[in-house]
């Protein structure tokens, strides 16, 4: 008895202990968190003066206010003679040039940040100048560098490393990438000092500015700057193609709670619906000329590839390649360290089969279409 005892009480450890790291496991992905944590840690809401819901997009514009009107007070160096030229600046489109490919084939912005205000720090935090190097290397078309320190840990001043990091290749064959600035921009200040920190555009959320989109658009084209503009739903879409918007990225994240708004298939890794009933649908509302980029939760091979046959030219991917540049293939006396990101822009930038391509990154390790651009990588 005392023996079954025993036997009993470590069956129950051993099954408690499995339970405890499989919950592990599906609450953090292992490339780029794609799997969602429960809404119970991830949904965070608070309530303004009025007594009303606010979500988290609505404490950040509450947040950008006051950092506008501080900058309004005192302007960094340079800022308030670039306002003064507004207008007159020539806008050379480089974000525009830089994703502008034939059809059929598919661009990958990378972003830059190692929190989020959903998450939380989600990785270590790199160094800018080494990850920008990274993806220049991948073959990336831009990099976008968050600059909300509070939000997403980076800022203008790493921007600028990033910037300069990338004006080391002029004269090289692909020539430095254009570097996006992602904040909440409300004010044409905000886009004057990511100006003069040396962006070439900035992304444009409709869902703060709403009916401002256009005043903005043109306060960036003033600058000569180009703007992503991010939609959410259909009215927004409308928004961003009445006000004249170039490049238009379709975002799945609700702005209440920055949840997924089309869930992901956490055992397919896929999203849990075909492709024409999720956020990305909203792509038939764009017109023809316009660039349509992905935005939220592209973190597979198939996923990118089926979003290039559906009709998007580019993709913004974050936490996956953040995640993927802490990864090292390990190295010998005889090849340095592979850093994990740039295989993952090469395979998602393949022109692959959805048909016959893989149902995962399977290419990166060597399976499936893609595999060839990241093992000849590696092998060089």
């Amino acid at each position: 008895a005392r023996m079954v005892c025993l036997r009993t009480c470590a069956f129950v450890l051993l099954v408690a202990g499995f339970t405890t790291a499989f919950v592990q496991v599906q609450w953090s992905s292992p490339i780029g968190g794609a799997l969602r944590r429960p809404p119970a840690l991830s949904c965070r809401q608070s309530r303004n003066s009025a007594g009303l819901r606010m979500g988290i997009l609505d404490d950040v514009v509450e947040r950008k206010k006051k950092e506008v009107e501080a900058l309004k007070a005192n302007p960094p160096p340079g800022v308030a003679e670039l306002l003064e030229k507004m207008g007159s600046i020539k806008n050379k489109n480089a974000v525009y040039k830089a994703l502008k490919k034939p059809k059929g084939t598919i661009t990958v912005i990378p972003e830059m940040k190692w929190k989020t205000p959903l998450l939380g720090k989600f990785c270590e935090r790199p160094q800018p100048d080494i990850l920008g190097g990274h993806y220049y290397e991948s073959g990336a078309a831009a990099v976008c560098v968050h600059v909300d320190g509070e939000g997403y840990g980076f800022t203008h001043d790493d921007l600028r490393i990033v910037v300069k990091g990338q004006q080391s290749h002029q004269g090289n064959f692909p020539g430095p990438l254009p570097c996006i600035a992602y904040d909440t921009f409300i004010d044409p200040i905000q886009v004057a000092v990511a100006a003069e920190a040396g962006a070439k555009g900035v992304m444009l959320n409709v869902a703060a500015l709403k009916e401002r989109t256009k005043e903005m658009i043109d306060a960036c084209d003033g600058l000569g700057m180009d703007c992503i503009v991010e939609v959410h739903s259909e009215e927004e879409v409308k928004i961003a193609v009445d006000a004249g918007a170039k490049i238009i990225g379709v975002c799945n994240r609700n702005q209440h709670t920055f949840e997924y708004i089309s869930e992901l298939d956490t055992v397919a890794r896929e999203w849990a619906v075909p492709i024409e009933e999720t956020i990305y649908n909203l792509h038939e509302l764009i017109p023809d000329g316009t660039i349509k980029l992905a935005m939220g939760n592209v973190n597979e091979t198939l996923m990118a590839w089926k979003l290039r046959d559906y009709g998007y030219g580019s993709i913004m991917i974050g936490e996956t390649l953040m995640r993927g540049s802490e990864m090292r293939m390990a190295s010998g006396p005889y090849q340095a360290a592979y850093n994990e990101a740039k295989g993952l822009i090469r395979a998602f930038k393949s022109k692959g089969s959805v048909k016959y391509g893989p149902a995962s990154t399977a290419s990166f390790y060597g399976k499936g279409e893609g595999a060839k651009e990241t093992l000849g990588h590696i092998a060089m």
